[in-house]
Formats: structure tokens, C-alpha cells, sequence
């Protein structure tokens, strides 16, 4: 089975299942071909969580040609219709009999090419390619519980929960780890994560991540996650994307929830990231609005 892709680790496992349980063999008997350009003509990579349900879907094709043609050798190689086969665990039988042929087997007659049916070419190659009709959609409901300190403006993320639908879920400890992954980026984007540039020079100052603010394990809070799954209607696997959902909820949430925090003391809008000196100022600033408002209200009166 060759997969036309260039994918990272859960990808590749994602198709190799994909391949196994469409093909009903064990899962040790699929290799993934991928990224060698002196193997496959084409691939263009993993991006835009879609690799499982575009190349999935085109294995799962794939797959059911290869059946269809493998089950037209074993009828030939067993003598009878292809009606008469059923193909489960390897195997194709003859309904009713105790009949049957190895998948192995089968693929064996089809490369040699000696036992052939009729105008049938040798081998079992298929590439498929699949142009989704539509998109498909993840979608996922954040919730973030934060601590602000309204005299240094320093915030703590408490709790970071997340329900996602990620359609039909073909691996579940992988799903939540790219989960993870997501909420644990949108935390560092909300929070810590600034480009800053020189404004004399244009020297980007926060080169290395000596300076440059990434999320450390003390800034992520244990995870409350969970799935619900609406299959896509998109493709025949129904999944859709999973690895970026966490990255684009969890900034919104915690924004929100700071703004939540500090929406009595009259802070309205807070730029991203939110530290603690961005917190300190949005405060000076509400203080500042409060005291022009106070004033004003007291010159009308005194004027009225």
C-alpha cells in the first residue's frame, strides 16, 4: 500500500489504520511509503489539518479497489463467482464451503501473473486521489478560569477546559494530544508570546527563546477535555481536522475571562499578549477614563 503523503507520526499512524481496517489485515502488515521522491511522484505534505480526511480518505479508496480486484483473483484462483466470496481476517472464501485463499496468496498470483483471471493486468497497485467536495468544519467550546492581580496585573491560568468535535475520532490518545498541543499554543499567543522589534534599528530583540516568551510547564494547567463526535458529511471516513481547534479557542477564552475579571474596574479591551504590564496599564488607563468621567459628572452638576 503506498500513500502519496509526507506526514508527521500520528498522521502516519492515522493512515496506516486507516489502510488496515479498510483492507481487514492486521495492522503490522501495512508499511507507509512516504516522502521519498524516488518511490512517490508526488506529495505535498501535511497542512491545513487535512491529511486524514483527504489522503485517509484517498487510502480508504484506494483500498476498496484493491478488494475489488483482489477478490476477482481469488474467485479465479477458487473457481467459482465472485459473488460466492466473503473476505473477512484475511481471508476469501467460498460462502458455504470451507474454501478459501490468503490475502497473501492472492497477492502472490497477482504479481507473478501466472493464474490470472482473463484480461486481468498483474499486480495490486491503485493510486487514488481525492478532491473533497466540501470542507469540513471542527468545531470546539473553550472555557478559561483565570486570576488576576489587579495591584501587579499578573494573571494565572487556573483551568482550561475544551469539548471538542473532531467528527469521527479513528485515534483518540492522538486527537488529545494535538488537542493539548493547541491549547498549550493558544496559551502562549494569549499570555506570553510578543515579537518585539527596535524602533530605531528594526533589531529584532526577541531573537532566541531566552527572550522570547514560550509557555512553560508551570504556565499549563491540568487539561478538562472532551469529545463529542458528528460525523463529517464531507468525506467517507467522517473525520475532520482535530490539530487546530486548542490553538485558535483558547486565546479568545482567556482574553475573555481577563476581561471578565476586570470588567467592575472598568476595563473593556486588552491586547494580546496579556502580561502583566499589559494588564497594569489596561488598568492605569480604566482609572484614568473612570477619573475623566467622575469629573466631568461633577462639572455639570456644579454647571446645573
Amino acid at each position: 500500500m503506498r500513500g502519496h503523503i509526507r506526514t508527521g507520526r500520528g498522521t502516519r499512524s492515522h493512515s496506516v489504520k486507516c489502510a488496515a481496517d479498510r483492507l481487514r489485515l492486521p495492522i503490522d502488515d501495512i508499511r507507509l511509503l512516504e516522502g521519498d521522491t524516488d518511490q512517490i511522484a508526488f506529495s505535498n505534505g501535511t497542512w491545513g489539518a487535512r491529511s486524514v480526511s483527504v489522503a485517509g480518505t484517498a487510502i480508504y479508496r484506494a483500498c476498496d479497489k484493491v478488494l475489488v480486484k483482489a477478490q476477482r483473483i481469488a474467485a479465479h484462483a477458487l473457481e467459482c463467482a465472485e459473488g460466492d466470496i466473503d473476505y473477512g481476517g484475511g481471508l476469501f472464501k467460498v460462502r458455504g464451503t470451507d474454501r478459501s485463499i490468503g490475502f497473501a496468496d492472492v497477492a502472490d498470483i497477482a504479481y507473478h501473473g501466472v493464474g490470472l483471471p482473463p484480461d486481468c493486468s498483474p499486480g495490486l497497485e491503485v493510486a487514488e486521489f481525492y478532491d473533497p467536495p466540501d470542507t469540513n468544519d471542527p468545531q470546539a467550546m473553550h472555557l478559561a478560569v483565570v486570576i488576576v492581580d489587579p495591584e501587579t496585573g499578573c494573571v494565572a491560568l487556573r483551568d482550561l477546559y475544551a469539548a471538542d468535535d473532531c467528527g469521527v475520532v479513528i485515534n483518540p490518545m492522538i486527537v488529545e494530544g494535538q488537542v493539548h498541543g493547541g491549547l498549550a499554543q493558544g496559551i502562549g499567543q494569549a499570555l506570553a508570546e510578543h515579537i518585539v522589534y527596535d524602533r530605531a534599528s528594526g533589531q529584532l530583540l526577541t531573537a532566541s527563546f531566552l527572550d522570547y516568551g514560550v509557555p512553560r510547564a508551570a504556565d499549563v494547567p491540568a487539561f478538562g477535555t472532551t469529545f463529542l463526535a458528528s460525523a463529517a458529511p464531507s468525506n467517507p471516513l467522517g473525520v475532520k481536522g482535530a490539530s487546530e481547534s486548542g490553538a485558535i479557542g483558547a486565546p479568545a477564552a482567556i482574553g475573555n475571562a481577563v476581561i471578565d475579571a476586570l470588567w467592575h474596574l472598568g476595563v473593556r479591551d486588552i491586547t494580546l499578549p496579556i502580561r502583566s504590564e499589559t494588564v497594569w496599564r489596561a488598568l492605569c488607563d480604566a482609572r484614568r477614563a473612570r477619573q475623566v468621567g467622575e469629573g466631568q459628572a461633577s462639572h455639570e452638576r456644579q454647571a446645573v
